[in-house]
């Protein structure tokens, strides 16, 4: 056909199943990305804030073999979406009304709503406002309640060697979250 001066050429750009979804009035755009097709819809909302949605990216070997469409979103501030570099907007209701904004752009209905850590919260929130539109929920790994995380939290931290408290100490005095030494007693020992 590409040859035939019949044929209309596509206007139609092949993104791979990317969309920009407007938010916050359309000032911002937040990224999102459809993967496979079939009759059970799925939208994920990852964790941080400030996670991106790569590491979803597993699901990409089963769900859609499943029947099950699914997209990634990358919440504002996030990897592929705006940096509105704002924390007046980091609120569970903002973001909440950014799922919202999502699922519309999307065009979802009757859908399930996937949240891992923060996004479990987002997700639990998500579905307190705006139960009509869900097919059903599913959280991963989410701190129901703040006050008891941050409960359990102090008890792990005090069974920590002194010397990995002080340097975390140190650090989160400085907000030097990024610092090599806060970093590595991060990720070896908590």
């Amino acid at each position: 056909m590409r040859n035939d001066p019949t044929s209309t050429p596509s206007s139609a750009v092949m993104t791979g199943g990317s969309r920009l979804i407007p938010v916050l009035g359309g000032k911002y755009k937040v990224w999102t990305k459809r993967v496979g097709s079939g009759p059970i819809k799925l939208l994920t909302l990852h964790g941080g804030p400030g996670f991106g949605h790569e590491y979803f990216e597993c699901f990409e070997d089963f769900l859609p073999q499943a029947g099950i469409e699914f997209y990634y979103y990358d919440q504002l501030d996030c990897h592929y979406s705006d940096q509105a570099n704002d924390e007046a907007l980091w609120s569970v209701e903002r973001f909440t009304q950014e799922v919202e904004e999502v699922r519309e752009g999307l065009g979802l209905t009757d859908f399930y709503l996937f949240g891992h850590s923060w996004g479990g919260m987002l997700a639990n929130d998500y579905a307190l406002n705006h139960p009509a539109n869900l097919k059903g929920l599913v959280i991963s790994n989410m701190a129901a309640s703040i006050s008891s995380y941050e409960a359990y939290a102090k008890t792990l931290r005090a069974a920590l060697p002194a010397e990995i408290r002080a340097v975390l100490e140190e650090h989160e005095a400085k907000g030097e979250y990024n610092a090599p030494r806060y970093q590595e007693a991060i990720f070896a020992h908590v």
